[in-house]
């Protein structure tokens, strides 16, 4: 499964932060979305899920994939 953060989106709620916080920081100059692990372990997908699902500007892409055996985040600054 691959997650994309879509920056631009990002309103600075914390969100994620409160779903998956070893996974989810904000920066310190303006709270936006930044990602703590890329490749976080798969334990951490219902964390990264709940954080998808809470995130109020809905931020994240999900990209399902045939292989669930890696959860993968990355950052779009631009948006899709």
């Amino acid at each position: 499964m691959k997650v994309i953060a879509l920056r631009n989106r990002c309103i600075a709620s914390g969100a994620c932060v409160l779903a998956a916080s070893q996974v989810f920081n904000q920066r310190d100059s303006d709270g936006v979305v930044e990602l703590v692990q890329e490749h976080p372990s798969l334990d951490q997908l219902q964390k990264v899920q709940q954080a998808v699902v809470a995130c109020p500007s809905q931020v994240f892409v999900v990209e399902e994939e045939d292989d669930l055996s890696e959860l993968t985040l990355t950052t779009d600054d631009e948006g899709l």
